[in-house]
């Protein structure tokens, strides 16, 4: 399927979370919590590598502070940390292929603030399946699932794969800034040599959820291809585009990487502040916010004039880039997370009441679950050989009068759906 240029958003891993999950279909359970951390009692990150054909790593980086500290029989305060690591077939079918079980225990005195945990999971099965991983704090007896998404039937899969630090840490995401330098480690250790086929696109923003949007389908021509020998140790990536990384110029598989504007995923500066305002407003009002001489100027008086004072003001900024930032977060791929078909629907609308997922969907809803009053959108997984996290928006004329009137609120001087 070729690639839309609005579509194409990022993440070669992502976790989703829930409190409870049903023994036989996850695609039922409200997965929400993905995107209100402030319910999690723990808040992990996840990387998974293909060790080998009969070999799965997992990491696992942990907030020692989320775990209950108890005085043991040697007088000292430990933390016992409980990890069950199960690959399962999908959202739909939760079938078991294998499994592992480790305990953790740290002491009071650990200096780090985080801790990254290591799991070997046994699976000889090629395939396309889901990592269902149980935190447990033992001492707390409190638990959450995750769940993350594991390729090991592409080749090369982005799992194959390891970044690292210079601290000597994996990496837990795929986007890098122009000070940050990785080591990368490939499963087949006799392959040193890579292409590299770099491009810098420049994509339109998601439009409103009522437009059908025609775009023009990716070009895969890069904007230029050369080699790379990952023996040579730290490696940076200075210009900002995405890179993917390939054994075969003739394929699309590979690992993908990412670089974005100084700062990211944090909006820093007056101008980052404008494009997103281009949602707010309408075309001839943006081109002159756009092309005004000064970015801080225009930017505060947009939200003066609907705010209406600047403590307001103030709180409105607050909460739409806050958005902004979250959308980065959580649907970044080639392009910053906020211009996505969903992060659009999230600065706009704000965070769901219900999300479930499926292997090949994601359903939103703001309201009670099939209640007549209630606004769903449906996203549809894109096959896309830079991310795993690309969506696209199955768009209605029926989503137009919610879509202004949500707008209406933000130019009111109110944030839509700011309950949470």
């Amino acid at each position: 399927m070729p690639l839309k240029t609005s579509s194409f958003k990022f993440l070669f891993i992502w976790f989703f979370i829930s409190s409870c999950y049903s023994p036989k279909d996850i695609s039922s359970v409200n997965m929400v919590s993905v995107y209100r951390e402030a319910d999690l009692i723990f808040h992990p990150e996840f990387v998974a590598y293909n060790v080998n054909d009969s070999t799965l790593q997992l990491f696992a980086k942990i907030n020692l502070s989320e775990f209950l500290y108890e005085r043991k029989s040697d007088e000292n305060f430990r933390s016992v940390v409980n990890i069950h690591a199960e690959i399962i077939e999908s959202y739909e079918s939760t079938k078991i292929i294998d499994s592992t079980t480790k305990e953790f225990s740290f002491d009071l005195t650990e200096k780090q603030s985080a801790k990254v945990l290591s799991l070997f999971i046994p699976i000889k099965t090629k395939g396309k399946f889901l990592i269902h991983c149980r935190i447990t704090d033992v001492n707390k007896g409190a638990e959450e699932d995750y769940f993350v998404n594991l390729d090991r039937l592409s080749k090369p899969s982005a799992q194959d794969f390891l970044l690292i630090t210079k601290n000597n840490e994996p990496y837990f995401r795929n986007y890098f800034s122009n000070n940050d330098s990785i080591q990368i480690v490939y499963n087949d250790s006799l392959k040193k040599s890579f292409f590299v086929k770099f491009y810098h696109r420049s994509f339109p923003l998601a439009y409103p959820p009522f437009s059908f949007d025609v775009n023009d389908e990716f070009d895969y021509l890069a904007d230029s291809i050369f080699t790379l020998d990952i023996s040579k140790g730290k490696i940076c990536f200075p210009k900002e585009g995405f890179y993917q990384l390939q054994i075969d110029t003739s394929l699309k598989e590979g690992l993908t990487l990412f670089r974005f504007s100084v700062g990211f995923p944090d909006i820093t500066n007056p101008r980052q502040m404008i494009e997103p305002l281009r949602y707010l407003t309408n075309k001839k009002e943006f081109e002159e916010i756009y092309n005004h001489p000064s970015p801080k100027a225009i930017v505060d008086n947009f939200w003066l004039t609907h705010g209406g004072n600047e403590e307001k003001s103030r709180t409105l900024i607050r909460k739409y880039y806050g958005r902004v930032r979250e959308a980065n977060k959580y649907f970044t791929s080639f392009t910053e997370g906020w211009r996505t078909e969903r992060g659009m629907i999230y600065v706009i609308f704000g965070m769901p009441t219900t999300i479930y997922r499926g292997s090949e969907s994601e359903s939103w809803t703001y309201g009670t679950p099939n209640s007549s009053l209630s606004l769903s959108f449906f996203f549809v997984k894109v096959k896309n050989p830079f991310t795993e996290n690309d969506f696209t928006l199955n768009r209605s004329p029926s989503y137009e009068s919610n879509w202004f009137r949500a707008v209406e609120i933000w130019r009111q001087g109110r944030a839509y759906n700011s309950f949470y």
